[in-house]
C-alpha cells in the first residue's frame, strides 16, 4: 500500500530519509536509524507513528530553520535509560535549527516522550492544550529555546539542561530532583504553588532559579549546588533552603523573603546573601566572598530578618552590609574578628552611614565557640527597647524560666551566656515558659529577648 507523500529513501549507509504525511500505523526503527527529516512530518488522526529506542532523528536545517513534527493522532517517542531517542539538527548543533514536536489536541493528537535527547528545538513539545503532568526521566535538553513549558505539574528526575534561554518555565507545581543545569539563559523561571528541587547543580548558568512571583504553598531547595551563576536563587520566599554549596556566584541569594537559609555554605561569590523581610538566616558558614551578607527593602522592625548562629568570616569588602535604618543584634554570630577594630572594619551600620541603622555583636575567640567581648552599640534591636515591656522573669529559677510582661508581650526565644562564654539559645515550649533542666547550675546573663537585646544576671540553682 503506497503512503502519499511520505519519503523514505535508504542511504548505502542506512540512512532513512523521512518528511511529509503518515496516513497508517508506522515504527521507525532501531535497524533503520538515523531517520533524516528532510520537511515537516505529520502524523493524521487515528494513526500511531511509534519511535523505537535508541533511534537518531536528524533534522535537516541546511536549507530551512522550519521543520517540525506534528501528531494529530498519536506519537510515542519514548526510549529507555540504556537507549534514549536522540533527535539533533544536521548542522550548527549549538544552535536553535527546528520548531520541535507540536501535538494538536484539538484533533484528538497524543504525544508520548520520555528517556530522549533532544536538541536545537524553538520548543522541543508544544502541546495545543497543556498536559496536567510533565513527568521526564533521565532526559537531555541541549540549546533550545524555552525547553519545557509548564502548565500544571512537572516532575524531573535525572534530566540534564545545557545552552538553553529557558530550562524550565511556568506553573505551578515544581518537583526537581537530581538534575543538572549548565550554560542556560535561566535554568528555571517559576510561577509556583509548590516548589521541590534536591540534589541538583546549576553551572554557569546567567539565572539559576528564580521566582517570579510568591510561592503560594511551599518551597524547598536542600542539597544543591549552584556555582559560577550569575545568579544562584533569585527571590525565595515561603519556604527553606537547606544544605546547598554556593560558591563563585556574582550573587549566591538574591532578596529572599519569608523564607528559612539554614545549613548551607556560601563562599567566594562576590555577594553572599541579600536578605529583607522575614528571612531567617541561621547556621551558615558565609565565607570569602566579596561580601557576606546585606539586609535590604526593610521599612520597619516588624518585618526584619533574624540572623542567628551564623560563621560570617573573611568576606573581602564588608561581612554584613546593614543597607536599612534598622538597628540588629547579631549577637550569635561569629566574625572571626579578635578585637572590635577589626570587626568593625567589616561591618557597615550607622557608624560608616548615619542613613543606616546600627549592629550590636559579639567577639568570638578562634573556634566561635566561646565569647570573649559583647558590643553593644544601641540598647534595643529592630526599634524596641524591651525595658520599656517592664518584662520580669523567675529570678533565680531552677528547671523552669518563666516570663512575665505587660503590654501582651509575649517571650517565644532568648539567648543566655554563662560564665564559660557558651552560648544557649532556647525556644520556648508554651507561651513565655523555657525548658532549662538541661542547663547546668549557675550564674547566666540574659543577652537577648526575641533578638531584642537586654543584660540581665540569672542563677539557676
Amino acid at each position: 500500500m503506497a503512503v502519499a507523500l511520505l519519503q523514505l529513501f535508504c542511504w548505502s549507509n542506512a540512512q532513512t530519509l523521512v518528511s511529509g504525511g503518515i496516513y497508517q500505523n508506522t515504527t521507525w526503527t532501531l535497524a533503520n536509524s538515523p531517520y533524516q527529516v528532510n520537511g515537516s512530518v505529520v502524523v493524521f488522526p487515528g494513526v500511531t507513528l511509534t519511535v523505537e529506542p535508541g533511534v537518531t532523528l536528524l533534522i535537516n536545517n541546511t536549507s530551512a530553520q522550519d521543520l517540525y513534527i506534528e501528531t494529530r493522532g498519536t506519537l510515542n517517542l519514548v526510549g529507555t535509560n540504556q537507549a534514549p531517542i536522540i533527535v539533533r539538527t544536521m548542522i550548527d548543533t549549538t544552535n536553535i535549527g527546528w520548531e520541535g514536536f507540536k501535538c494538536t489536541s484539538t484533533q484528538g493528537g497524543i504525544l508520548n516522550a520520555d528517556y530522549f535527547h533532544v536538541s536545537n528545538a524553538l520548543t522541543p513539545f508544544a502541546y495545543e492544550t497543556g498536559l496536567p503532568l510533565y513527568q521526564y526521566t533521565d532526559c537531555r535538553f541541549s540549546h533550545c529555546g524555552q525547553a519545557i513549558t509548564v502548565a500544571n505539574e512537572v516532575i524531573l528526575n535525572n534530566c540534564q539542561f545545557r545552552g538553553n534561554e529557558v530550562g524550565v518555565y511556568g506553573w505551578s507545581y515544581f518537583n526537581v530532583n537530581n538534575c543538572y543545569f549548565k550554560d542556560n539563559n535561566t535554568a528555571i523561571f517559576a510561577y509556583s504553588t509548590t516548589f521541590t528541587l534536591t540534589n541538583s547543580t546549576f553551572i554557569e548558568n546567567a539565572s539559576g532559579v528564580v521566582f517570579a512571583s510568591g510561592v503560594f504553598d511551599s518551597m524547598y531547595i536542600a542539597d544543591c549546588m549552584f556555582q559560577n551563576n550569575l545568579s544562584g536563587i533569585s527571590s525565595p520566599n515561603n519556604g527553606l533552603i537547606e544544605n546547598c554549596t554556593l560558591l563563585d556566584n556574582a550573587v549566591g541569594i538574591q532578596g529572599s523573603y519569608d523564607c528559612q537559609i539554614k545549613n548551607n555554605v556560601i563562599e567566594y561569590n562576590e555577594l553572599g546573601v541579600d536578605i529583607s523581610v522575614h528571612t531567617e538566616l541561621t547556621n551558615n558558614q558565609i565565607n570569602s566572598n566579596m561580601g557576606g551578607v546585606q539586609i535590604s527593602d526593610i521599612s520597619s522592625s516588624a518585618n526584619a530578618p533574624t540572623v542567628q548562629d551564623n560563621e560570617i568570616c573573611s568576606n573581602i569588602n564588608f561581612n554584613v552590609d546593614n543597607n536599612t535604618n534598622v538597628n540588629y543584634s547579631l549577637l550569635t554570630n561569629c566574625f572571626c574578628g579578635v578585637d572590635s577594630t577589626t570587626i568593625e572594619q567589616y561591618l557597615i551600620d550607622g557608624y560608616d552611614d548615619i542613613t543606616k541603622g546600627l549592629i550590636n555583636y559579639q567577639i568570638f575567640d578562634s573556634s566561635c565557640n566561646n565569647v570573649f567581648q559583647t558590643v553593644l552599640k544601641f540598647n534595643e534591636s529592630a526599634g524596641l527597647d524591651v525595658s520599656e515591656i517592664n518584662l520580669t522573669c523567675s529570678n533565680p529559677f531552677s528547671n523552669e524560666l518563666v516570663f512575665h510582661a505587660e503590654k501582651d508581650f509575649e517571650v517565644s526565644e532568648i539567648t543566655l551566656i554563662d560564665a564559660l562564654g557558651k552560648m544557649h539559645h532556647l525556644v520556648a515550649n508554651q507561651i513565655n515558659v523555657f525548658d532549662v533542666c538541661n542547663l547546668p547550675k549557675g550564674m547566666y546573663i540574659l543577652l537577648s529577648v526575641n533578638q531584642h537585646s537586654i543584660q540581665r544576671t540569672l542563677i539557676k540553682i
